[in-house]
């Protein structure tokens, strides 16, 4: 990419920057939770914006309060697909009383963006819907092709969202490379992800009255003795492809790690991890359960499989016969991984660095992303967006400036990306596992 080539692409993010941020705020007042899942406003407002900019798209709706978008945009000379993907839904705002404003405010104060799901991901959603319109003005410089996928029910799973479109639209969303933006900070670029494992377990007993203790087991002290033996999962130990390994042990970027989720994240980044998300069992004080659900989340690091962790599973709940186990993800997901030298992940961090200052890290990410379908049909995928701190959390923000970093930093990776001739068709295809 030429100099007057990217100085023209940050003069054209400069000059519509007031719009983009006008429209964030918009998205942000604009309710779009799942639960329940409704987005049909959040998909109604990008597609007034993508008609008033002259894009064509199509809805493709499997279940009708759950649209998606797909556009995509074919250049003159032939050339390598990029696909680029975010997601409308975010998470519910929980108790008004927990939050400072109106959990839908998109107030813009102290230079930032206030409301649920400004972080995830409404910034990095509106980032790549600005990215794409301007890689569309750029005719003469790109070629290929890029499509703009926005789903819905990423945050219940993505059935149908980026998984329909990939099992029932692959022809059309499948591309080269996929590029996202999902919370990352601006300190990583994110090539892989950890997966999550849910089991519900239902425990059945006869139950008592408590003082008749001899006559039935507790199902909730069954519960809490499962609840150890599961625990005993955290000590499985990983075996990820050597140059994931390598890389994740360097100094500066386990430093990078933390400083992007936290002091302890390499700790859980590199181990399975178990959580006793919800407890539900008895009746009365002086009643000796009967029933008792448990339902637990065990994240994936890579280098472990789900098959794996649901024989464990398994085998661990086997001791127990009052306990029924129940996989609660209809397929199951296994940790995804691209290549971390994959020439995107360079392109995200010059980008990056030329306008911050500081290179980014390339790491492998704690939350699981609608990455993952793209990778599992061999395709790479990368995220770069904003930092992840106040992500689900009462009075999420995003930094106005950090929407403009993750802004800037797509369309620059992009149409450098685009501009490269391709090799043979595939040739940017592949995926450790």
């Amino acid at each position: 990419m030429t100099r007057a080539t990217r100085d023209h692409i940050l003069n054209r993010i400069d000059a519509v920057a007031d719009e983009a941020i006008a429209f964030l705020r918009e998205f942000a007042r604009t309710d779009t939770s799942n639960p329940p899942g409704d987005t049909r406003a959040g998909a109604a407002l990008i597609a007034d914006l993508l008609r008033r900019k002259g894009a064509a798209f199509e809805t493709i709706a499997p279940q009708a309060d759950m649209p998606n978008l797909v556009s995509s945009f074919a250049f003159a000379r032939p050339g390598r697909h990029l696909v680029l993907n975010g997601h409308i839904d975010v998470f519910p705002p929980g108790p008004r009383e927990l939050w400072a404003r109106d959990p839908l405010s998109g107030d813009l104060e102290g230079g930032r963006v206030h409301g649920r799901g400004t972080v995830d991901m409404k910034c990095g959603t509106t980032a790549l819907i600005f990215a794409y319109l301007l890689l569309r003005e750029m005719e003469g410089d790109i070629a290929g092709k890029v499509t703009l996928t926005v789903v819905s029910d990423e945050e219940t799973g993505g059935r149908w969202g980026s998984g329909y479109l990939l099992e029932h639209h692959a022809d059309r969303v499948l591309g080269d490379v996929l590029l996202n933006a999902e919370p990352s900070s601006p300190w990583t670029v994110r090539f892989g992800e950890k997966a999550p494992a849910w089991f519900r377990f239902r425990i059945r007993t006869p139950g008592a009255h408590s003082a008749y203790a001899h006559l039935s087991r507790s199902a909730t002290r069954i519960a809490a003795r499962l609840m150890l033996d599961l625990e005993r999962l955290e000590d499985l130990v990983p075996t990820p492809p050597e140059p994931v390994r390598a890389l994740l042990s360097v100094p500066a970027t386990e430093r990078a790690i933390e400083r992007a989720m936290g002091r302890g994240a390499v700790g859980s980044l590199n181990r399975v991890t178990v959580n006793f998300g919800l407890i539900a069992g008895g009746v009365k004080i002086n009643l000796l359960p009967g029933e008792c659900t448990l339902e637990a989340d065990i994240r994936m690091p890579v280098g472990t499989t789900s098959a794996e962790i649901a024989a464990e599973v398994r085998r661990i709940a086997a001791v127990y016969p009052e306990v029924a186990v129940e996989e609660m993800i209809g397929t199951p997901v296994d940790p995804t991984c691209s290549d971390p030298g994959h020439e995107m992940v360079g392109l995200l961090c010059d980008a990056a660095a030329s306008l911050q200052g500081e290179r980014p890290a390339p790491i492998v990410t704690l939350g699981g992303t609608d990455c993952r379908f793209w990778r599992q049909r061999g395709v790479p995928a990368f995220v770069f967006g904003p930092s992840p701190d106040s992500m689900g959390v009462p009075n999420e923000s995003v930094s106005v400036d950090e929407f403009l970093l993750v802004l800037r930093t797509h369309t620059l990776a992009a149409s450098r990306y685009l501009a490269t001739p391709s090799g043979p068709a595939g040739a940017g295809r592949g995926a450790a596992r």
